[in-house]
């Protein structure tokens, strides 16, 4: 009887520290007012990209062509540069 009581007193007191008010983030949904976006037609497949077979490249050039700041390839000079002699 007595692990009753301790068990509703510990119950009864955690309780009390639960907020009445439910927290903002939780009720924003049920916010009227709230700005929505209208739905829009997308299709299916938009962004969607071809990708063909192609013949091997060099890794070291397209490495090049996609790190930061890469330019064009008359920007970097000749492409028989030290990297692809083996250094």
């Amino acid at each position: 009887m007595l692990k009753l009581i301790l068990l509703a007193a510990l119950s009864l007191g955690l309780a009390a520290c639960i907020p009445t008010q439910p927290t903002s983030y939780l009720v924003a949904a049920a916010d009227p007012a709230a700005g929505t976006r209208l739905p829009a037609y997308s299709s299916v497949t938009a962004g969607v990209r071809a990708y063909e077979v192609v013949d091997p490249l060099d890794w070291r050039e397209l490495n090049r062509r996609v790190a930061p700041g890469a330019g064009t390839e008359a920007e970097r000079g000749n492409s028989n540069d030290a990297a692809r002699r083996g250094r």
